[in-house]
């Protein structure tokens, strides 16, 4: 892709991450989700299938680095063995919901029921991100703590590994939060070479309980 189209690509990616901002009123705390830190914070959302999975904790176990999975509660439940090889590798597990529904259309009961049928944890990312001050009183009330992200990487939208690499360099910054998912088509071709730039850079990858 050409250095016009990636920039173009990248523009349109911070408008729309800078709306969802605005539109859902995320807190400092919540985007960084962990106390103030030079480190990057490495996030997986959603659910995927053995061999991504696992993939994934390959590339994280080669660079000696960890991460953070928000599992939909559904998934988890039918793949209880990826979910112990997650928790084992010492990965921090958070709470994505049940069924990944959309929670803001559902009224506090069923909110309230989507929340706690989850992976039980003190961290919870609503699904894509859509929140309001409502989900927000409701998960705190259950315990919960919202974990939202400063860099979307956009590999849910199939976007391929040069032009993720180019929105996380460009966005890249000391306590930074990047968002990929498990099932994206390019994800693990990013990784093997947006961690190699992350350290040449200065920065690491935290692991999450280090930071509280």
């Amino acid at each position: 892709m050409s250095s016009l189209r990636l920039q173009a690509a990248h523009a349109v990616s911070k408008v729309l991450h800078a709306y969802a901002d605005w539109r859902i009123g995320a807190t400092d705390e919540e985007k960084h989700c962990y106390k103030s830190s030079d480190s990057i914070l490495l996030t997986f959302d959603d659910y995927g299938s053995k061999e991504e999975v696992e993939e994934i904790l390959d590339i994280l176990k080669q660079y000696d680095i960890k991460a953070m999975f928000f599992l939909q509660g559904s998934w988890a439940e039918e793949q209880s063995e990826l979910v112990a090889q997650i928790a084992e590798a010492g990965r921090v597990i958070g709470n994505h919901t049940y069924s990944h529904a959309t929670l803001l259309s559902l009224n506090d009961h069923a909110v309230t029921d989507e929340i706690s049928r989850g992976v039980a944890s003190e961290w919870l990312r609503p699904p894509q991100g859509r929140y309001n001050k409502r989900i927000r009183k409701l998960a705190t009330e259950l315990g919960y703590k919202i974990c939202y992200w400063t860099i979307d990487s956009r590999d849910w939208t199939g976007a391929s590994a040069e032009t993720m690499r180019h929105t996380i360099r460009t966005e890249l910054q000391p306590g930074a939060v990047i968002l990929c998912h498990l099932h994206g088509a390019h994800t693990r071709e990013l990784l093997r070479t947006v961690i190699p730039e992350v350290h040449a850079k200065g920065l690491v990858f935290t692991s999450f309980a280090e930071t509280w």
